[in-house]
């Protein structure tokens, strides 16, 4: 598959900013093919931005959640400079290793206490959809990429809107605190940057949710790209709220 560890390449403070909307990610091409994942917002219908490398989701209480979902626009709606997905094409993901200081891992956790700090993790994440018998991986914080599974493919003008499911292994109390990831999707013959996912479970903590948030953007994410960016539109890491 097509997927490699991620190095931590540079460290660039790159500030997120909330918004109580529900925005999933998005699939969307540039003008020259590239893939790109943005944000688009159900409440307005809009794009929000098309430049988002890092997503925030909750697990609820049983350690379960499908934030975000996973979106592309049908050929009507895609903005002018841009293009939208193939039709009937089909949109996977694998999932990568991170690099973070000397360690390295699959599966990152932090309790949120004091200042950000993830190590690789002892919990497991299960990324699956139905029939979870035939798509299905585990993420165990072992130094390793793991080959994932087709999310969905696109309808016939290119639409899709597609959420998968994620379980945590250990909801114990102790399990309390953020999990990190990285995915990497691919669709035709383009495949996507590495993105990154930060979910909270079991802790009410807002503020410790926007710092792992950030210190992920300013420390795995590279300075954006001018043209990967929606012209008009603020650059920031979309919140789904509950």
């Amino acid at each position: 598959m097509f997927t490699k560890s991620i190095i931590v390449l540079v460290s660039i403070a790159t500030p997120s900013m909330a918004f109580a909307q529900h925005a999933d990610l998005l699939l969307i091409k540039d003008d020259m093919g590239n893939l790109l994942t943005g944000q688009y917002d159900f409440g307005t219908n809009e794009i929000v931005n098309t430049n988002t490398r890092v997503y925030e989701g909750e697990f609820d209480s049983f350690g379960t959640s499908d934030e975000p979902g996973f979106n592309a626009l049908s050929a009507s709606s895609v903005p002018t400079g841009f293009q939208g997905l193939d039709a009937n094409s089909s949109v996977q993901f694998d999932a990568n290793s991170i690099n973070i200081g000397n360690t390295s891992g699959n599966l990152y956790y932090w309790d949120g206490n004091g200042a950000v700090d993830f190590n690789v993790s002892s919990n497991s994440l299960t990324i699956s959809k139905a029939p979870s018998a035939l798509f299905s991986i585990l993420l165990d914080g072992s130094d390793s990429d793991v080959d994932g599974f087709e999310i969905d493919t696109t309808s016939s003008d290119g639409f899709l809107h597609k959420h998968i499911d994620l379980a945590l292994t250990d909801i114990s109390s102790s399990a309390d605190g953020f999990y990190l990831w990285s995915l990497s999707l691919e669709s035709g013959n383009s495949s996507s940057d590495p993105i990154f996912f930060v979910h909270g479970f079991g802790v009410e903590n807002e503020i410790a949710h926007e710092a792992a948030i950030d210190w992920v953007q300013s420390t795995l994410v590279p300075a954006p790209g001018v043209l990967s960016l929606l012209v008009g539109l603020p650059v920031v890491a979309g919140r789904r709220r509950r």
